[in-house]
C-alpha cells in the first residue's frame, strides 16, 4: 500500500524578555523544562519517526544563557529563597508561585492545590516555613514534562507531596539546569540521526512582509488605516533571515534550510528575501494558498508549491492543513487521547481517499500533508502535559501502513529538483491568523509603535556612515530587536494580560537603547507607555497568576 506522507513542524519560540541578566517573564526557563525538552524525549521513544523543529535564535539565545547560569528570572530567584525569606515578602511569592493552568497544572495535585486554596482564602496568612518551601518546591515540579516526572528523584517528591526538605529543593532545581542544558542536545542528537529536521524563524521573529513594506496592509486588509510614514526596510528583512541561519548553524551545527516565517506570514516580497537569504522552503496557511489561485479541487492543497520570481529566485512553499493544525492546538486538549487520536487518523485517511478519487495513486508520490503548529502553548491544557497524546498518536503514525512521517527538507528538494511540480508566481500576502497582519498593524496602538520605530530606522540610515563599528552595530542590533513581532502582538485590543506591559517596556527599552547607541537622546515619547493603560505594579496586576496564560495561544 502507497503511505500517504504526513510531515510536522513544532515551531519553539519566546521573545526576548532580558533586562540585562533578568528575564522579565520566566517562560524560556518554564517552557525549556516541561515543553522544548519534553517534545525531543517522546520523539526518541519512536525510532522512525520523523519530525521538523522549527527554532527562533532570540528564543536559543535566551536558552543559552539559562543553561551557562547567566540569566535567571524572579520566579526562579522567588523559588530558589531560604524558605523563612519568603514569610517576609508573602504577596509577592505567592504573586509566582500558582502562574500556569490551573486544571492542568494545580488542581491534579493535591497538596499543591492545598497551597493554592489557602493562597485564595488568606490561610497563607498561617503558614509556616514548612508550607512556604513546599510551595517553592511545587513552583518547578508542576512545569515538568512527563518524561521528567517519570525519573525516580523526580517521582519520589511527585508522591512525597509536601513536607519537603531543602535537600528536595535542591533536587528540583538540579534537574532544570540538567534540562535547560539538554534541549539542544536532544535536538542535535534527533537531526544527527536523521530524526529530525532543523529550521528557523527571523532572528527576532519579525513580520517579514511588514519589514518590506507596511503599505502591503492595503492588499491584505483594506479596510485598515495605512500607515504614514510607511515603513519599508526590506533590506532589514533579509538581515534578520541571514543572521538567523547563521545563528542556528553556529548553535546546532546545520544549516538551516527551512524558514518558518513568524507568525506564517508572507508576501512576494517576504518569499524573495527567503529565497535571497539562501533557504530552500518556507511554509504558511492554506487560506494564503487558497487566496493566492483557484485550486482545481481540494486535494490540491497537499502537496509542495514551489514560488518563483521574475528573477528566477526560487522557494519550495508548503501549506499547512488549518483544520488539522489547530486540532492538535485548541480541540484535542478537552478529549481523551485514544479518541483524538483516532479522529486525527480518520481526518487524514479521509484526505488520502480524496486524493485518490481526485487525483489518482500516482499523486501519492509527491503528496505530503502538512501540520504546523506552536510546540509549547498548547500541552498545559492537555492531561499529562500532552504526553499520552503525543505518545499515542507517534505510535499509531509509526505503525499505521497508511502514513509515514517525513521531513519538510526532503520533501522540498524533491519539488525543486522537479519540473512538474506546480509554480506559483504571486502569493497572497498574509498570515496564518486570519490571512491578516491586523494584529500587528490595526490598532492606533500598534501605528503608534510602528511610528516610533521608523522613526529611529530613519535615522540610524542617515547616521550610520558616521557612527564607529561598536556603535552602528548595537544600534542596529537594538532596531532589530524592536522589529520582533511580539511587541505589536500585545498592543491594541486583541490579546489583554495584566503582564503586557512589559512588552510595552521592553520594546521602547530597545527604541531608546537604540538612540542612545547613535549618540542622540532619545525622543520623549519613549518614556511614555504606548499602551492606553498600564497593569498594576505587581508583574500579574489583578488577574491571579494561575489564571494567566504563558503566551496568547496562536496559530488560528
Amino acid at each position: 500500500m502507497q503511505r500517504l506522507r504526513v510531515a510536522f513542524l513544532w515551531h519553539f519560540h519566546q521573545p526576548d524578555y532580558r533586562r540585562g541578566k533578568i528575564a522579565l517573564l520566566p517562560w524560556v526557563r518554564l517552557h525549556a523544562t516541561k515543553d522544548y525538552a519534553e517534545l525531543p524525549a517522546i520523539h526518541r521513544e519512536f525510532p522512525s519517526l520523523r519530525l521538523t523543529y522549527n527554532l527562533t535564535p532570540i528564543l536559543v539565545e535566551q536558552l543559552q544563557e539559562y543553561a551557562a547560569g547567566q540569566l535567571s528570572d524572579e520566579h526562579a530567584v522567588v523559588a530558589s529563597l531560604p524558605e523563612h525569606h519568603c514569610a517576609a515578602q508573602p504577596e509577592h511569592v505567592i504573586g509566582w508561585g500558582f502562574i500556569g493552568h490551573a486544571p492542568r497544572m494545580i488542581e491534579p495535585f493535591d497538596c499543591y492545590r492545598a497551597l493554592w486554596e489557602d493562597a485564595q482564602s488568606g490561610k497563607w496568612k498561617t503558614w509556616s516555613e514548612r508550607e512556604w518551601l513546599d510551595l517553592q518546591v511545587w513552583m518547578r515540579l508542576a512545569w515538568l514534562g512527563t518524561t521528567t516526572r517519570e525519573i525516580r528523584s523526580i517521582a519520589k517528591l511527585l508522591e512525597k507531596g509536601s513536607s519537603f526538605t531543602a535537600d528536595d529543593r535542591a533536587v528540583t532545581i538540579a534537574i532544570e539546569r540538567e534540562l535547560l542544558s539538554s534541549v539542544m542536545v536532544r535536538l542535535r542528537g534527533l537531526a544527527a540521526a536523521g530524526l529530525a529536521d532543523i529550521s528557523c524563524s527571523p532572528y527576532y521573529h519579525p513580520i517579514l512582509p511588514l519589514l518590506c513594506d507596511t503599505d502591503i496592509v492595503a492588499t491584505s486588509d483594506p479596510d485598515i488605516e495605512r500607515l504614514e510614514p510607511r515603513f519599508a526596510w526590506p533590506e532589514d528583512a533579509l538581515e534578520q533571515l541571514r543572521r538567523a541561519r547563521a545563528y542556528i548553524e553556529q548553535q546546532m551545527g546545520i544549516s538551516p534550510r527551512g524558514i518558518w516565517p513568524s507568525e506564517g506570514s508572507i508576501s512576494d516580497a517576504a518569499l524573495a528575501a527567503i529565497a535571497r537569504s539562501g533557504a530552500e522552503w518556507t511554509a504558511s496557511d492554506q487560506a494564503l494558498l487558497e487566496r493566492s489561485i483557484e485550486l482545481p479541487s481540494t486535494s490540491w492543497l497537499y502537496q509542495p508549491f514551489v514560488w518563483e520570481s521574475s528573477g528566477g529566485q526560487r522557494v519550495a512553499v508548503f501549506f499547512r492543513d488549518h483544520a488539522l493544525s489547530d486540532a492538535i492546538g485548541f480541540v484535542y486538549s478537552s478529549w481523551d487521547a485514544h479518541s483524538a487520536v483516532r479522529d486525527f487518523l480518520e481526518r487524514l485517511d479521509a484526505i488520502r481517499t480524496r486524493i485518490l478519487d481526485e487525483q489518482g495513486v500516482a499523486f501519492l508520490d509527491r503528496a505530503v500533508v502538512t501540520v504546523i503548529l506552536d510546540g509549547e502553548n498548547c500541552w498545559e491544557y492537555y492531561e499529562g502535559n500532552g504526553a499520552p497524546f503525543l505518545r499515542a498518536l507517534y505510535g499509531a503514525l509509526t505503525s499505521d501502513e497508511r502514513f509515514e512521517t517525513v521531513l519538510l527538507g526532503e520533501c522540498a528538494r524533491r519539488a525543486l529538483d522537479s519540473a512538474d511540480m506546480p509554480v506559483l508566481r504571486h502569493i497572497a500576502p498574509g498570515s496564518w491568523i486570519g490571512g491578516s497582519f491586523r494584529i500587528w498593524i490595526g490598532d492606533g496602538e500598534d501605528r503608534s509603535a510602528w511610528s516610533l520605530l521608523r522613526q529611529v530606522r530613519h535615522a540610524f540610515e542617515e547616521q550610520k556612515h558616521s557612527l564607529t563599528d561598536f556603535q552602528r552595530d548595537d544600534a542596529y542590533r537594538h532596531i532589530l530587536a524592536a522589529e520582533g513581532s511580539d511587541w505589536f502582538w500585545w498592543f491594541g485590543p486583541e490579546h489583554r494580560a495584566a503582564f503586557r506591559s512589559v512588552f510595552d517596556e521592553l520594546f521602547r527599552e530597545h527604541l531608546r537603547m537604540a538612540w542612545t547607541a547613535m549618540g542622540v537622546d532619545a525622543p520623549a515619547e519613549l518614556t511614555r507607555p504606548i499602551m492606553s493603560s498600564e497593569s498594576a505594579s505587581s508583574p500579574w496586576g489583578a488577574m491571579h497568576p494561575a489564571t494567566a496564560p504563558t503566551r496568547s495561544r496562536r496559530g488560528g
